[in-house]
């Protein structure tokens, strides 16, 4: 068991060929823009609120364009690693105060039924539009709560 937890030998090492190795490169402002949307999104659907993802998207957008020109006019071409990430106040596309909320009830679950039978289970939905947006957001009830509330 201790001889396959050991460093390879000279001769081992050479006759590897490396499969995967993590990428040296640079995140662009672009990518890391992505990979902090996400985690915000995650973040606002654990805690059950909206979260305006297309207002965020506008906003990086804008500022982007203008990152762009600015770069173009100040080197004559374009360098995308010249370009910072914006820092993002995300608190503001998930507060509630930024939201109108435009319907709230109970729905059917025809899946959540036929799993629970003897039960209709009903899941309770909040439906919110965020100011300036045509965009309308659904946060729903966690399945297990409403299963367990359909059971009493």
């Amino acid at each position: 068991m201790n001889e396959l937890i050991r460093n390879p030998t000279k001769e081992e090492e050479a006759d590897m060929k490396i499969l995967a190795q993590k990428s040296r490169r640079k995140k662009t402002a672009e990518e890391s823009f992505e990979e902090t949307l996400g985690k915000e999104l995650h973040k606002a659907n654990l805690d059950k609120k909206p979260f305006a993802e297309q207002a965020a998207r506008d906003d990086f957008k804008d500022y982007y364009e203008k990152e762009k020109k600015d770069n173009v006019r100040r080197n004559g071409y374009l360098k995308l690693d010249e370009i910072k990430p914006l820092k993002m106040d995300w608190s503001k596309y998930s507060d509630l105060k930024n939201f109108e909320e435009i319907d709230s009830g109970e729905k059917f679950d025809e899946d959540l039924s036929k799993r629970n039978p003897g039960c209709d289970v009903r899941v309770k939905f909040t439906k919110y539009k965020y100011k300036g947006y045509s965009n309308t957001y659904t946060v729903m009830e966690n399945p297990s709560d409403a299963v367990k509330r359909a059971r009493k």
